[in-house]
């Protein structure tokens, strides 16, 4: 039997996530806290089978705090090596229209414990670890217009 175009038999089990860096009108950086995780995150995760790391953010950002925003300009990507279940992970950073400051959220109950607005060096700080440096990535991403790529496996200064 042979396998489908999609799939080369032996190839390494990987994960994609992505996110939208969603900004407030005031210049303020959403943050989410989830139940099961130490630290903030962006409102994102992992992108579905047939489905585009830009429409996982969307999909996923809608699903978590009810903002229907689009997917802009690829902000970073980071390869991340990620355990037992997947050899590696790629997370994409998407950039996104701002929100207004008094923006309604809509909490995804089982999901999302809390949101925060912060400054950037605050949501850097408070990103979790295995984050801040792809959310300060993103964030010069934006400023410069450069998109940031980050690999845990070398550096690429």
């Amino acid at each position: 039997m042979t396998a489908p175009d999609n799939e080369l038999p032996g190839q390494p089990p990987h994960v994609a996530a992505s996110a939208l860096l969603v900004t407030n009108e005031s210049g303020l950086t959403l943050l989410v806290a989830n139940p099961y995780r130490e630290g903030l995150v962006l409102p994102g995760g992992v992108v579905e089978s047939g489905e585009s790391p830009a429409a996982a953010a969307e999909r996923e950002t809608l699903e978590e705090v009810g903002l229907a925003l689009p997917a802009g300009r690829l902000l970073a990507v980071q390869h991340k090596p990620l355990g037992p279940r997947h050899e590696s992970g790629l997370v994409f950073v998407f950039e996104t229209e701002r929100v207004a400051d008094d923006v309604e959220l809509a909490l995804q109950a089982d999901e999302i414990s809390d949101v925060f607005w912060l400054s950037e060096s605050e949501a850097v700080e408070r990103h979790t670890a295995g984050g801040r440096d792809r959310l300060a990535a993103a964030f010069t991403a934006r400023a410069s217009g450069r998109t940031a790529y980050l690999d845990s496996a070398r550096s690429l200064a």
